[in-house]
């Protein structure tokens, strides 16, 4: 339960943010008197004439939806009042229609003409007019050419004004969607960026790689089914855009699942991956060569959105009676839900409602957004865990590391480390050198001071040589009271110079704890004072060496 409140806070959080920064650091007020034409309007359709219409109430007169090769006339009784704005322009939103604009029955602008004759795509958009500058006091029509069938009836109310103003309407009547759907691109491609660098390194994050692919995918239909590209990208791209975008919500939906559930059975899911994947492209490739428009799939596509539903659905009752369940798993289970549910909702007011703009409803206009920021949240908290966990690893990882290849006592290299290191050397072509070292009295020191003592000497003197030698090579101890040095390339002039400056640390160590003798025997040797050149061999012959100088040591000792 506290995980799910500090889900559910969190994503309140965000979405409070998000919504405050869309309306009060992007608040508009146009600059110029702007007028919507709401009334006035003589609608000709299938020759009769409906006066006075409200467009947005359309439905109500003409029917739900036009067929294609309908043609509608929208007279405007009232000639245009002079607005005194620089760059006038009319605004209105059409859908799968071609237009002709005329004052006074005067043509000023035809568009998508081409698709009455060879049934080309027109799509979805808001359409920007330039006005003459002697628009004043004449009449303006609207002639709508239907190319497609069940186009919805409804039509918004034209707006006319200053170019900058109207633009700016249009894209602040759905900022919190702009502002949404900018954010999941650009969270969506640097969250997809890190799960590709970790998906290279590491196993595990292929739920990431997926959240990341649908978060951009969710930030471009965004922008695409607010209307928010309309004068950047043509309508009939926006258009296909927009619909090819939603298509892969549902095979995005499944793969997430899918990688969420490894241990599953998951051979339906992989069928309903590969199904959807394949009808989605199906759709995108009959539309792109014109065969059948996208727009025709949306009732089918939605049919298989209530079958996705269910199969999240399916997938919930199996975690909820799954002993184990990872908090990663959850987090995106409830992150998905809440899109699905968003988009389940979105699609039936949407089939249901007369919609001709999003902005229309208070709620669609909220709902996907909303939707989008939760199922962030739910990545952002599953990155987290995935961080935390993936840290913890990298602890326990390190942690054995210095179990099986450091000494617990001295910290130095131990023999696993050491030979390992040998074969190293073995296989290169350096004149590698071996410094064989064994403390002299450590069992003296033991007898008679105490293994404390003598654990004491094993780390100071630790201390001392990887301070000379820890620079120039790897320092291990291999046994008791036995060290090596392992150098790669040196000269036998500077080691034996860093062996004088070990002695001399010693004797430092001796005056600071004059408990204990601070004493060494030490022999080296390089590859190529040996036949074999291999590790072996050098180390019998540092090792010889380092007896002898022992030898020499205890001799001198028993002499005084």
């Amino acid at each position: 339960m506290r995980k799910l409140l500090s889900f559910l806070g969190l994503a309140l959080l965000i979405t409070t943010i998000v919504f405050v920064m869309a309306f009060r650091f992007f608040s508009f007020t146009p600059e110029y008197p702007v007028k919507e034409m709401e009334k006035g309007w003589t609608v000709t359709y299938h020759g009769q004439q409906y006066q006075n219409t409200n467009l947005e109430s359309l439905s109500r007169q003409l029917g739900t939806s036009f067929a294609r090769g309908d043609i509608v006339t929208l007279n405007q009784f009232s000639t245009l009042e002079d607005l005194n704005v620089p760059f006038p322009y009319l605004v209105f939103k059409t859908q799968f229609c071609a237009y002709e604009v005329y004052l006074d029955d005067e043509l000023i602008k035809r568009a998508y003409d081409q698709a009455l004759l060879g049934g080309e795509f027109v799509g979805i958009g808001y359409s920007y007019i330039p006005l003459p500058s002697d628009y004043a006091g004449k009449r303006l029509t609207i002639k709508l050419f239907v190319t497609e069938n069940a186009t919805r009836a409804d039509i918004i109310n034209p707006l006319m004004g200053n170019f900058d103003d109207l633009y700016r309407i249009i894209l602040h009547s759905a900022i919190y969607a702009l502002v949404t759907g900018a954010f999941m691109i650009i969270f969506g491609g640097l969250f997809l960026l890190i799960s590709i660098l970790f998906y290279i390194r590491t196993a595990g994050v292929l739920s990431q790689l997926c959240c990341s692919l649908l978060t951009v995918t969710l930030g471009v239909w965004t922008l695409t089914a607010y209307n928010l590209v309309d004068n950047i990208v043509p309508a009939d791209t926006s258009t296909t855009v927009e619909f090819a975008a939603m298509f892969l919500f549902v095979p995005l939906m499944y793969t997430i699942i899918y990688s969420l559930h490894p241990r599953n059975n998951n051979r339906i899911l992989v069928i309903l991956i590969i199904t959807s994947f394949s009808f989605d492209l199906i759709f995108i490739m009959l539309h792109l060569f014109n065969l059948v428009h996208i727009n025709h799939f949306q009732y089918p596509y939605y049919l298989l959105s209530t079958l996705g539903v269910g199969t999240l659905i399916a997938y919930d009752y199996i975690d909820l009676t799954a002993k184990a369940r990872s908090s990663s798993q959850k987090v995106l289970m409830l992150g998905l839900n809440v899109l699905a549910l968003s988009f389940l909702t979105y699609a039936i007011i949407a089939s249901v409602g007369k919609v001709a703009d999003y902005r229309q409803i208070s709620l669609l206009a909220g709902l996907m957004p909303t939707g989008c920021l939760v199922f962030v949240v739910a990545q952002l908290l599953n990155y987290f865990i995935f961080m935390t966990h993936s840290f913890a690893r990298k602890k326990e990882y390190a942690a054995l590391t210095r179990i099986a290849y450091i000494d617990n006592l001295t910290g130095l290299s131990n023999r696993a480390s050491c030979d390992e290191q040998l074969a190293t050397l073995d296989t290169s072509n350096s004149n590698f050198c071996i410094l064989s070292l064994d403390l002299n009295g450590l069992k003296e020191v033991n007898d008679n001071s105490g293994h404390p003592a003598g654990d004491r000497l094993l780390k100071s003197f630790a201390g001392a040589l990887s301070e000379e030698f820890g620079e120039k090579g790897m320092c291990a101890r291999i046994g008791g009271d036995e060290f090596l040095v392992l150098i790669e390339s040196i000269s036998s002039e500077v080691l034996d110079k860093m062996l004088e400056e070990l002695v001399e640390k010693l004797k430092k160590l001796d005056e600071q704890d004059p408990e204990i003798n601070h004493s060494v025997s030490y022999g080296y040797a390089f590859r190529t004072e040996t036949d074999e050149h291999d590790t072996h061999s050098v180390l019998m012959l540092a090792d010889q060496r380092m007896y002898e100088f022992k030898r020499k040591f205890y001799a001198h000792m028993s002499t005084r």
